[in-house]
């Protein structure tokens, strides 16, 4: 596995380590109060960077130039939300987790786009 599709999973198998991380420090402290972020986190993260890479590895997405637009934008979403999600949480300030969700949309609708594209 090389490229664009090798780029999606090791990024998701990062994001994964470290929700559950967050996870087991969550479990070890009994404080539960980031754990929508913590699910977000997997899910936006290890899910869906691992099924991203995984569809450009099978041709299910047109790996090219788009697919590379679409790791960033991706990549910081997976980032960005669950981070903005904790702030939200904890500071009552739910801005990045606003830009972080709009930035997952984002991404799953450049996917689509990919999807569409390698289906021409």
């Amino acid at each position: 596995m090389r490229g664009i599709e090798r780029s999606f999973v090791v990024s998701g198998i990062v994001l994964g380590i470290i929700g559950m991380l967050l996870g087991l420090h969550m479990g070890i402290t009994e404080q539960f109060d980031l754990a929508p972020a913590h699910a977000h986190l997997n899910l936006v993260g290890w899910v869906s960077l691992l099924l991203f890479g995984l569809a450009y590895r099978s041709g299910i997405a047109k790996a090219d130039g788009w697919a590379t637009v679409h790791f960033w934008i991706a990549l910081v979403a997976a980032v960005l939300f669950p981070i903005g999600i904790a702030i939200s949480i904890l500071q009552q300030n739910p801005t990045l987790a606003i830009i972080g969700a709009l930035l997952v949309l984002l991404s799953m609708v450049l996917f689509l786009v990919n999807v569409l594209r390698a289906r021409a």
